[in-house]
């Protein structure tokens, strides 16, 4: 089995997650419709990293997994390109609520994170909010794949922070990182 099916295997009894989103379906769907090439630093092993990484972080964050798992689709899911666009979280937000109902639900409160992480991963440090920051966090800790260590003032959680300190201590090359995630005890 892949990490991620690893990773929920065990989440799944921990957390009692309850899948009723087709995640398969969605990716697919937002993975055809994308708008930046088929190879990207921001599109699918960067949208499967942003899950692994979301799962990892949530049992220390209290986040709500199903708001991070969309997230990890829906954040970089309307990138025009992999240099400047700084509006993409929130045309990810507005793809989120055409889809909403139609490939999946959430409740309001559930939607409400989803959108705020989409809109603002970019340019907000930290909310206050755990499902929110753990967004930001999952994102963050997958950097070094464009060759840039996770800086630990730079995370929104004290879990994420922890990891981001432990790279440095160990001195982890950015290219790294995602091999380093993996071998962590969940």
């Amino acid at each position: 089995p892949s990490s991620i099916t690893k990773i929920m295997r065990i989440k799944r009894g921990v957390l009692q997650m309850k899948e009723t989103i087709d995640f398969s379906a969605l990716q697919e769907f937002l993975e055809n419709q994308r708008s930046t090439e088929y190879y990207s630093v921001h599109g699918l092993e960067h949208w499967n990293q942003v899950e692994y990484n979301g799962l990892l972080l949530a049992p220390h964050t209290g986040a709500d997994i199903l708001v991070v798992r969309l997230f990890s689709l829906f954040h970089d899911s309307r990138r025009l390109n992999d240099h400047g666009d700084p509006k993409h979280g929130e045309r990810g937000a507005v793809l989120a609520r055409e889809l909403r109902n139609k490939m999946f639900e959430l409740s309001d409160e559930q939607f409400e994170w989803l959108c705020i992480a989409c809109e603002k991963h970019t340019h907000t440090h930290l909310t206050g909010n755990p499902t929110i920051d753990t967004c930001f966090d999952a994102d963050r800790l997958d950097l070094g794949r464009v060759g840039i260590l996770p800086h630990p003032a730079k995370m929104a959680t004290v879990y994420g922070a922890k990891l981001a300190q432990k790279l440095q201590e160990e001195k982890v090359s950015p290219y790294h990182v995602r091999e380093w995630l993996s071998k962590l005890e969940v």
